[in-house]
C-alpha cells in the first residue's frame, strides 16, 4: 500500500535520529512539560528577504528551504550536534478531491538535516532541498502513525522526534485579510481577534509570515526552558546567519559567524591576571629561607628538616651534581617514594638549573627504562631500597652516597649562583619533565619550564591565603605534577610541608596522620578526600581538589566551614589552569583561568562557541609546557597556533569538553573520548555519573561502556556508597532522573576505588561487571493480577510479571488508552492515562490504581442518531488521547485556520 511504502521511507530517513535536541537553556528540562509558552517577534527587512528569494531561485529551491537550512545551521552551532530534526506542518490535501472539502487535514513532517561544518551553504541547501522534497512526497503517513512505528523513547518532558518546528504561513491575501478584518464570507461576519495563547507545543516554534517586502517572524518558546533574552539572542543569530549565507553562499557553514562583536570579544579574551614577575624554581624555593632558617621546612613521619638544613644540604648537593656536569637543560632522574629525601633532591636539582624527572619506583621496569632513556637523563638519584631494581641505562646513586661525596669534596653550603652552574639559568630553561600516559602505550614526557610555574605559585599563595604558620600536605605521588605545586606552595609561603608516608593512601590512616600533624592546607583528589570523615580535621581550613571532578555530595560535606576550591589543569599547561571556589548547594564549575593563562572554548573549526554551548577547551599563555620531549610530531598536534593571539602564540588542545556559564566560569562536561553510543544514542558518561552522585548516599561514581559478547554496549557504573545503600536503590534513583537508555545495566558498589600511582582513578583496574539475571516475579495481589492480565491481553504477551514495563513490552500511547479503559471498567474507577506513563510497570501501576477502586467511572454514554460507523481519524485519536493525558492543556488549540 501507499502508506506501507511511505512508512518504510520514514523508517530509513529517521533511523538513528537523536532522541532530543539540546539547546542552551536557562533551566533544566522538567520531567513533565507544562506547555507554558511565550512569544517574541521581529521582522526580516526587505533587502534580506530579497536575497533569500534570489538565493532560493538560483538554487532551484524555495524560500522555506533556505530558511530551513539556515535554521539548521543555527541549531547545529547551538547544540553542538550535526544531526538536526525540525518539524513542519503540511496541508494534507494531496488529492484534488479534497480541495473543496471543509475540514482539518493538516499533518506534521519531520525534516532531517545533516550539517557538516566544512561544506558550503549551497551544498547544504541542495541536500536540504532533496530531503524536504522527499518528505513532502511521503506526507500521507499521519504523524501519530509515525511515532507508533518508530517508537522513540517516551518522555512527558518533550515532543517526540523533534523539539523545534518551522512553519511558513503562505496564506497570502487570506492571512492579510483576516488580520485586517476584510475577509468576506456569505452570510457571515469575520473579524480578527488578537489571541495570546501563552502555549508552547514545542521547545521552539519558528513561524515566518512572508509579506510583500518584509517578513514577520514569530518565535514561540517553552518558558519551562527559556527566558526571553535567550530567544531574542537565538533570533539574532538566525538573522546573522541568513545575512551571511545570502551574501556568500559558498562559504563553509562552520565559518559563518553566529556571535555578535561583543560576544566575540568577551569569549576570545578570557584570561587570568597578568603574571607580575617570572622566577625560576630556585628563586621560589629560596624566597623565605633567610627569615625562616630555624623553622620547620619539611616533615615526614618522625623526620623533620628546618629551612636551614634543607637549604644548606641542597646547596652542597647541587654543587656536587654540578661538578658531575649537571646543569641547565640537562635532566636528572629521581626515583623515590613520597619522602623528605625526594624534596631535598628536587631542591638540589633545581639549584643546578637542571630539570628533574620523577620516576616512581613501583612502576614496571620497562616503563622506568623507557622514561629514563626517553628523557636522556644524565644521571639518577634513588632510594637505597630500590636502586638495585632500577635499569642500568643511567648511573644511579643514593642520596647518602652523593652527600658523602659532597662532604669529602668540601662543597660549600652557601647559596648557589650562576657562577656555580655549568651555564647561566634562565626562566625558559626546563624545570621538570613529567611522564603521562600515551595513546601508543608508551608514556610521553611533558617538558615544563621555570617561567610557567611562578605565576601559578604566587597566585596560589595569595588566593589560598597560605602563611608561614600553615602546614601544607604533600600526598601526591612525585610522578604526579601537583606534587610540584605542593612543594613550591609551602616554600613560597615559608610554611611547613607535611609529607604523607607512602604506605598511607587514605581513609582513617590518612585522617589520623593529618590530625596528628595539624595539616591546614591540602591539595587532594576527590577519591582520597571522600575516603575520610569530614567531621574531623578541625585544623584543615583549605581544600583544593583536582584530578577528577568532585561530586555535589562531596562539596556539600566538606565545604561548610572551610575554603573549598576546584582546580583543573593538564600537565601540559603547568599543573593548574583554571580554578574556582565551590560552595555547598551551588553549581559545580572549574572556575576561570589562573594567572598567565587564557581559555578558549572552540568548535571543530576553531571558532568560539556561544555561552552554554559545549566545545573543546583550549589553553594559552606563558604557562604552556615546551612540549613533549623528543616528540615533535605529537607536540605540533597538541600545541597548535593560536588564531586569536599574537604572532607565534600557541594554545594547547586539551581534549576536554566544557561550556561557558553566563558568569564566564567554565563548566566541565566530560572528555571527548568519554562518550559511548548505546541503542544509537550518543551518551556523555559524565551525565550518568552526575545522576549517580545526586543520590544522597553516593560519594563517588564512574561509568564505563562495557562491550558485551553480543557486540552491544552496556553501561556499567561503579560507586562508593554509604553502608546500607544498595545497587537497586541507586538504580531506581537514576531511573527517576535519566531516560531509560542512560540507566546503567549494572551498578557495582565498591569498598574503594582503584587508584593509579598518582592518586587518580584507575579505570583499567575496575572489576569485571556482574550482570544479575532478571528474576521473574509473579503478580500476587488482586490489583497486580488484574494489571498483568490487561497488559497480556492488550499486548499479546504470554506471561507478564511484576517488573515488566508496559512500553518495554511494546505498548504505545494509543494502546495505553485501551489499558486504562479496561482497568477503569473492572475497578469502577476513572483511571487517567497519565498514571500509566508515570507508573508503567505492573507493580507500580497496580499500587496506583488500587487506590482508585470503587471511585466511580465515567457516566454511561447515551447513543444518539448516527450512521452505522464513523471511525476516528488518527489525528482525532491523538487529540482524544492528549486530552485524556492533560485535560486542562490548551497546547493544541488552533486559533486560526
Amino acid at each position: 500500500s501507499v502508506i506501507a511504502r511511505q512508512v518504510e521511507y520514514w523508517k530509513q530517513a529517521l533511523a538513528g535520529l537523536p532522541e532530543q535536541l539540546d539547546l542552551p537553556a536557562d533551566r533544566a528540562r522538567p520531567v513533565v512539560a507544562s506547555h507554558a509558552g511565550a512569544s517574541f517577534g521581529f521582522t526580516l527587512e526587505e533587502g534580506l528577504t530579497g536575497r533569500v528569494e534570489a538565493l532560493a531561485k538560483a538554487q532551484g529551491a524555495t524560500a522555506f528551504m533556505v530558511v530551513h537550512a539556515a535554521l539548521s545551521v543555527v541549531l547545529a552551532r547551538l547544540s553542538g550536534t550535526a544531526d538536526i530534526a525540525v518539524g513542519t506542518p503540511v496541508a494534507g490535501r494531496g488529492e484534488a478531491a479534497l480541495d473543496d472539502l471543509v475540514g482539518m487535514f493538516v499533518g506534521t513532517l519531520v525534516l532531517r538535516a545533516q550539517v557538516e561544518s566544512g561544506e558550503s551553504f549551497t551544498d547544504l541547501l541542495a541536500r536540504v532541498r532533496a530531503t524536504d522534497l522527499a518528505a513532502f512526497e511521503h506526507a500521507d503517513v499521519p504523524f501519530e502513525r509515525l511515532v507508533e512505528v518508530l517508537d522513540p523513547v517516551r518522555s512527558q518532558g518533550r515532543h517526540p522526534l523533534f523539539q523545534v518546528a518551522l512553519a511558513f504561513q503562505n496564506l497570502g491575501q487570506s492571512w492579510q485579510g483576516a488580520q485586517q478584518g476584510s475577509v468576506e464570507l456569505a452570510g457571515l461576519t469575520v473579524a480578527a481577534v488578537d489571541f495570546d495563547a501563552q502555549v508552547a507545543k514545542f521547545d521552539l516554534q519558528v513561524t515566518v509570515v512572508p509579506g510583500a517586502d518584509r517578513w514577520a517572524v514569530d518565535l514561540t518558546y517553552a518558558t519551562d526552558l527559556f527566558d526571553e533574552a535567550t530567544i531574542v539572542s537565538l533570533g539574532e543569530r538566525l538573522v546573522r546567519v541568513l545575512e551571511a549565507v545570502t551574501v556568500d553562499p559558498a562559504r563553509p557553514v562552520g565559518d559563518v559567524e553566529v556571535l555578535d562583536e561583543s560576544e566575540w570579544a568577551a569569549l576570545t579574551g578570557v584570561a587570568g591576571p597578568v603574571v607580575p614577575r617570572v622566577e625560576t624554581l630556585t628563586e621560589i624555593f629560596g624566597r623565605n629561607v633567610a627569615g625562616r632558617l630555624g623553622e620547620r621546612a619539611v616533615t615526614c613521619a618522625d623526620t623533620t628538616l628546618t629551612y636551614r638544613e634543607l637549604d644548606e644540604r641542597s646547596s652542597a648537593l647541587a654543587r656536587e651534581l654540578a661538578g658531575r656536569g649537571v646543569g641547565p637543560e640537562s635532566v636528572v632522574a629521581l626515583s623515590f617514594p613520597r619522602s623528605w629525601e625526594m624534596v631535598l633532591c628536587v631542591w638540589a636539582v633545581a639549584k643546578t638549573g637542571a630539570a628533574f624527572v620523577p620516576v616512581d619506583p613501583t612502576y614496571p621496569s620497562d616503563r622506568i627504562e623507557h622514561m629514563v632513556a626517553d628523557s636522556a637523563a644524565v644521571m639518577g638519584i634513588a632510594a637505597g631500597a630500590v636502586i638495585a631494581d632500577l635499569p642500568s641505562a643511567v648511573a644511579w646513586s643514593t642520596l647518602g652516597e652523593l652527600e658523602r661525596a659532597a662532604a669529602d669534596a668540601g662543597r660549600s653550603v652557601a647559596a648557589v649562583t650562576d657562577a656555580d652552574r655549568t651555564r647561566p639559568l634562565r626562566v625558559d630553561h626546563a624545570a621538570y619533565v613529567i611522564y603521562t600516559s600515551g595513546s601508543t602505550g608508551k608514556p610521553k614526557g611533558v617538558v615544563v619550564t621555570h617561567g610557567g610555574l611562578s605565576g601559578l605559585v604566587d597566585e596560589s599563595v595569595r588566593l589560598y591565603g597560605v602563611r608561614p604558620v600553615d602546614r601544607v600536605m604533600s600526598i601526591c605521588s612525585p610522578s604526579f605534577d601537583p606534587s610540584v605545586l605542593e612543594w613550591a606552595l609551602a616554600a613560597a609561603a615559608g610554611a611547613e610541608l607535611v609529607v604523607v608516608p607512602p604506605e598511607i593512601l587514605g581513609g582513617e590512616e590518612l585522617q589520623g596522620y593529618l590530625e596528628q600533624h595539624r595539616v591546614s592546607v591540602a591539595l587532594i583528589t576527590p577519591v582520597v578526600l571522600g575516603s575520610m570523615d569530614p567531621a574531623g580535621l578541625a585544623d584543615l581550613r583549605l581544600l583544593a581538589v583536582g584530578g577528577d571532578a568532585p561530586s555535589t555530595e562531596l562539596v556539600g560535606s566538606w565545604a561548610p566551614g572551610r575554603t573549598f576550591f576546584n582546580a583543573y589543569g593538564p600537565t601540559e599547561t603547568t599543573i593548574v589552569s583554571t580554578r574556582g571556589e565551590l560552595f555547598a548547594g551551588e553549581p559545580l564549575t572549574i572556575g576561570g583561568p589562573v594567572a598567565g593563562v587564557g581559555a578558549l572554548v572552540l568548535d571543530d573549526r576553531l571558532r568560539p562557541v556561544p555561552v552554554g554551548v559545549a566545545g573543546e577547551l583550549y589553553l594559552s599563555g606563558g604557562a604552556l609546557a615546551r612540549g613533549y620531549h623528543g616528540r615533535a610530531g605529537l607536540t605540533s598536534d597538541r600545541f597548535v597556533a593560536n588564531p586569536f593571539g599574537g604572532g607565534g602564540e600557541r594554545m594547547y588542545r586539551t581534549g576536554d569538553v566544557v561550556r561557558w556559564t553566563e558568569q564566564l566560569a567554565i563548566e566541565f562536561v566530560g572528555r571527548s573520548d568519554f562518550q559511548v553510543k548505546v541503542r544509537g544514542f550518543r551518551i556523555e558518561l559524565g551525565e550518568i555519573d552526575s545522576a549517580l552522585t545526586d543520590h544522597p548516599g553516593v560519594s563517588f561514581a564512574t561509568t564505563v561502556g562495557h562491550r558485551m559478547a553480543s557486540g552491544q554496549t552496556a553501561l556499567v557504573s561503579y560507586v562508593l556508597a554509604d553502608a546500607g545503600v544498595d545497587a537497586a536503590a541507586i538504580t531506581r534513583h537514576v531511573e527517576s532522573l535519566l531516560p531509560g537508555y542512560m540507566v546503567p545495566s549494572s551498578v557495582m558498589v565498591l569498598d574503594e576505588m582503584p587508584l593509579t600511582a598518582v592518586g587518580k582513578l584507575d579505570r583499567k583496574a575496575l572489576p569485571v561487571p556482574v550482570f544479575e539475571a532478571a528474576v521473574f516475579r509473579a503478580p500476587v495481589s488482586e490489583a497486580e493480577v488484574l494489571v498483568a492480565g490487561v497488559f497480556a491481553e492488550v499486548l499479546g504477551a504470554d506471561e507478564v510479571g511484576l517488573d515488566d514495563d508496559f512500553f518495554a513490552l511494546g505498548g504505545n500511547s494509543l494502546v495505553a488508552t485501551q489499558v486504562v479503559a479496561r482497568l477503569g471498567a473492572v475497578l469502577d474507577a476513572r483511571v487517567p492515562v497519565r498514571m500509566l506513563f508515570e507508573a508503567s510497570t505492573v507493580e507500580a501501576l497496580a499500587g496506583s490504581v488500587q487506590a482508585l477502586a470503587g471511585g466511580g467511572g465515567r457516566k454511561a454514554l447515551v447513543a444518539g442518531p448516527r450512521p452505522d460507523r464513523i471511525p476516528l481519524s488518527l489525528a482525532q485519536q491523538r487529540m482524544w488521547f492528549l486530552n485524556r493525558l492533560e485535560p486542562e492543556s490548551a497546547a493544541y488549540n488552533i486559533p486560526f485556520a
